[in-house]
């Protein structure tokens, strides 16, 4: 039945166009106008988005002179906006060093946080290690204990106050 629809709709709209040519294509081209338009507009915010998000960043480092054994890593988040964060997520790998797969890994969003970072400020915290990677064995996680490697934040998603 959906099939006959198609026939039916595409059959309609040749008939338009070999019919009314000069009307038909004059719709068309609005329809594609306002289409792109509006597609446009969207892709335009989708990029100021993601360049407000970009200036967010994150560091982190295993630090037990300023944490506890519990809550090894010490994490900043930076906002280096002109708009205040209202929550952050993000994720956390530590990997050997020259090596990219990583021993301890939290996910693609692991840790969050509802710590409120005006524009130009920052804030720090002390967390706990990410879970073990999904496929390391304990024998290279026993190996290379976490000050041994190098922590790395990644993929931080912002979200920022409404004006």
């Amino acid at each position: 039945m959906e099939a006959l629809a198609w026939v039916v709709g595409i059959g309609g709209a040749l008939y338009l166009l070999f019919r009314f040519p000069r009307p038909s294509l004059i719709f068309v081209g609005v329809v594609v106008a306002i289409g792109a338009a509006v597609g446009g507009f969207f892709y335009v915010q989708e990029q100021l988005a993601k360049q407000k998000a970009a200036k967010v960043e994150g560091t982190v480092a295993y630090d037990l002179e300023r944490c506890s054994p519990e809550f090894p890593l010490f994490i900043g988040i930076v906002n280096s906006s002109d708009d205040t964060v209202e929550k952050v997520s993000f994720g956390i790998e530590g990997h050997r060093e020259g090596y990219s797969d990583p021993l301890y890994d939290s996910g693609y969003l692991g840790y969050s946080s509802d710590r409120i970072i005006a524009g130009g400020e920052g804030w720090a915290n002390c967390w706990t290690l990410p879970r073990q990677a999904y496929g390391v064995s304990e024998q290279r996680v026993s190996l290379n204990p976490p000050e041994t490697l190098v922590w790395t934040v990644k993929n931080i998603r912002p979200t920022f106050r409404d004006r």
